[in-house]
């Protein structure tokens, strides 16, 4: 294995804004009389967010999807994510077996959470969609067949953080692979339920902060952070643009 050293690490920060209503779902162990049964996860201050684990998923999915890149599990007669350890997508999120890790993992994405105007509370930006299964026939509501789902309401706005850690040169074009993955979630959707309309969002707000390892090591001066855009395609040149502060010596 190679032996690398961190040159510093590059942070793309921003906001995730609804376009639609978001369903992530959580537990039901804090169901109140009156709820639904499908509720949208918390966390154990009631704080609503989307997890790390989503979003980084989310993404990893819609590029191995783009490349090919995911591997056939014959047992369950389903796909995996990719496990080779040696592709681009591998080196960003890691391979599916750990036996394959033959490079440090790049990316780190932090939980979202929801940001709230004024005093209003997290539950005020939350709303009950009522569902229905038609009978093909009758054209009517089949009994038992409506389920309550809660879901964020559009137009909410969650913080996000993703963070990576750069060892090489050329893990620039590994960032640029992410945002890829961020334009065809624009795309796609968030969360569950997508095929009926829910869970599509909108990146906005972004910067690119670049700390080299000077930084680590007291210089707080060679932080270096771009402006804020609005676009993707603006966000990779901002990175094209504060990535002169690493050094590859």
């Amino acid at each position: 294995m190679e032996k690398l050293t961190l040159k510093g690490k590059v942070i793309l920060e921003g906001k995730i804004k609804l376009k639609t209503g978001m369903h992530i779902g959580g537990t039901k162990e804090t169901l109140k009389i009156g709820g639904t049964d499908n509720p949208v996860i918390r966390d154990a201050f009631g704080g609503i967010l989307i997890p790390g684990s989503s979003l980084k998923g989310k993404i990893r999915s819609l590029l191995e999807k783009k490349y090919g890149r995911y591997d056939k599990d014959d047992k369950r007669d389903s796909y995996l994510p990719c496990k080779c350890g040696k592709c681009e997508i591998c080196k960003i999120f890691g391979p599916h077996d750990s036996k394959n890790i033959y490079e440090p993992v790049r990316v780190i994405v932090r939980d979202a959470y929801l940001q709230t105007e004024g005093n209003k509370k997290d539950y005020e930006y939350l709303e009950i969609k009522v569902e229905n299964t038609i009978d093909r026939l009758k054209g009517t509501t089949i009994k038992g067949g409506i389920r309550n789902m809660e879901r964020v309401v559009a137009g909410s706005e969650f913080k996000f953080e993703v963070v990576f850690n750069i060892y090489k040169e050329e893990d620039k074009e590994l960032i640029k692979k992410f945002i890829e993955g961020m334009r065809l979630l624009e795309d796609d959707y968030l969360g569950g339920c997508g095929s009926r309309g829910y869970g599509k969002i909108k990146f906005k707000d972004m910067k690119v902060i670049c700390k080299p390892k000077e930084y680590y090591e007291g210089n707080e001066n060679s932080k270096i952070e771009s402006n804020k855009v609005e676009s993707l395609n603006e966000l990779e040149s901002e990175l094209n643009k504060v990535w002169e502060g690493l050094t590859f010596n």
